[in-house]
């Protein structure tokens, strides 16, 4: 801490103990200061700034990162609506005749002829219980005179059993839609008309996951075989214990999967970067790193964040400037007409990336250790600022990647978005009870994201689920690459 001359000079001519007194006072201020910056720091985090995922914001009004458009709210023009349609052949007619003139308010009788018709249509939907018997004929044989009896439907396998549409239903609402299994029950009952117990559905979300291997392979070999994938990971409870639920993805298929470690063990227990030779785009993970048939490229929207929150809490210069350039780069990117862009473009944002690291080095500079200080294992701690400046200028090749190869995208939301069920999940019901739980909803939901990127209704693909004819089972040999 700077200590005015005129007070040091005071202090030489104080009596020791008062001048150890007053160190001491000065040491404990110092340590003080860089505890409640740290504290406050923390208390400022949210997702807009660091990499809490927006589940923790509490209470906090969050800044958006985006540059305002001008445009205003809602649907821009092109944009396709969903807006009902008059139905040419309706299901059900009801006529409305008239019974008083409202000119001469004579009585009008039931059969006078109806010479045209005005039209107004509702769309409704029938909830009612709908049992199927499934009868196997007994006849005579003509030719032997012995019984011959016909077959069940392999699927009927019960003498009172779900069908494929309840089942469909149930799934789509607990493992699509995070309705509880006791909640889901009561639903069954008060509005279907069907009892059902709370154990019953999550055997259903667990005969899915377990009739999902098939598909869960093939989607796995199809990401493998693309030319870029985005990669994210997340905690998640299970039976009361942390665990990491990772994701791989692409713009067609997505795949998840938890490991009990988040780090090299369980990406290779994933199966997915160790055979992959493409571009790995993720958030600057040191275990993405130790795969070396890949090439890597970051997340622009994880270092946006951060430099947020560094301007936000430390008041510096720098992050300010390194917005400025990554922003810029994302709009020639977005904006130009020709690929690949302009070599003057990229060399002008590259002497811009490479001043705002100098101001970066200059605002945080390399802290002179006191020879009289006592000596620590281990190299001495950096800030987050100085750590990310570090960061961004041994890693500049892999941020600004999406400026030089036009599959890359500028951040990682792809696989963001791919994990953001699971803290959905995770805030209604808590945790996964299970192991089995656990894999039988990354089993799903692999399924149907991958079911949703390829414009397939997540309920139509789970009824084919249940019909047990689940999608994406095709042969890895008759497979051809994204």
């Amino acid at each position: 801490m700077h200590i005015p001359s005129e007070i040091w000079d005071l202090l030489q001519t104080c009596p020791e103990p008062v001048t150890a007194f007053v160190a001491k006072l000065l040491s404990d201020k110092e340590q003080l200061e860089q505890e409640n910056a740290r504290l406050r720091a923390q208390i400022n985090q949210n997702s807009s700034n660091s990499h809490i995922p927006p589940s923790k914001n509490i209470f906090k009004k969050i800044t958006s990162l985006r540059p305002k458009t001008g445009r205003k709210p809602g649907g821009q023009p092109g944009h396709k609506g969903s807006t009902l349609h008059r139905s040419e052949k309706p299901n059900v007619i009801i006529e409305h005749k008239a019974n008083t003139c409202k000119h001469c308010h004579a009585t009008i009788p039931d059969d006078a002829p109806v010479i045209d018709y005005k039209y107004r249509q509702e769309v409704e939907i029938e909830i009612r219980r709908v049992t199927k018997e499934h009868r196997r004929c007994v006849v005579i044989c003509l030719n032997c005179g012995k019984k011959a009896k016909g077959a069940f439907p392999k699927s009927v396998k019960h003498y009172v059993q779900y069908g494929p549409l309840y089942k469909a239903l149930m799934l789509y609402l607990n493992q699509g839609n995070f309705v509880p299994f006791d909640r889901l029950a009561k639903f069954s009952r008060d509005a279907l008309h069907i009892p059902a117990s709370a154990g019953t559905l999550a055997r259903f979300a667990r005969q899915a996951g377990s009739n999902l291997a098939q598909s869960v392979k093939f989607i796995r070999e199809q990401i493998i075989k693309a030319s870029i994938l985005y990669c994210d990971e997340t905690g998640t409870r299970v039976a009361g214990k942390l665990r990491w639920r990772l994701t791989a993805g692409t713009d067609r298929f997505s795949y998840l999967f938890t490991h009990k470690k988040r780090g090299k063990e369980a990406m290779d227990a994933m199966g997915v970067l160790p055979n992959f030779t493409g571009i790995a785009m993720h958030d600057c993970l040191k275990s993405y790193f130790l795969f070396l048939c890949c090439l890597h490229a970051l997340c622009n929207a994880h270092l946006l964040r951060e430099l947020l929150g560094i301007e936000e809490n430390d008041h510096q210069v720098w992050p300010q400037k390194m917005k400025a350039v990554l922003i810029a780069a994302k709009k020639l990117r977005d904006t130009s007409a020709i690929w690949p862009l302009p070599r003057d473009a990229l060399e002008t944002l590259s002497r811009r990336y490479d001043k705002a690291i100098m101001l970066g080095l200059l605002e945080n500079p390399d802290q002179k250790q006191n020879p009289d200080a006592p000596k620590k294992r281990g190299r001495p701690a950096l800030s987050k600022s100085r750590n990310l400046i570090n960061r961004m200028k041994k890693y500049k090749d892999n941020i600004l990647m999406f400026l030089f190869v036009r599959e890359c995208d500028f951040d990682n939301n792809k696989a963001e978005r791919d994990l953001r069920m699971s803290k959905i999940q995770q805030k209604v019901s808590g945790c996964f009870r299970s192991e089995e739980g656990c894999m039988a909803f990354d089993n799903y939901y692999s399924y149907i994201a991958t079911a949703r990127k390829q414009k397939i209704s997540a309920y139509d693909a789970t009824l084919a689920l249940t019909s047990g004819h689940p999608l994406f089972t095709h042969p890895p040999s008759d497979s051809s690459p994204e």
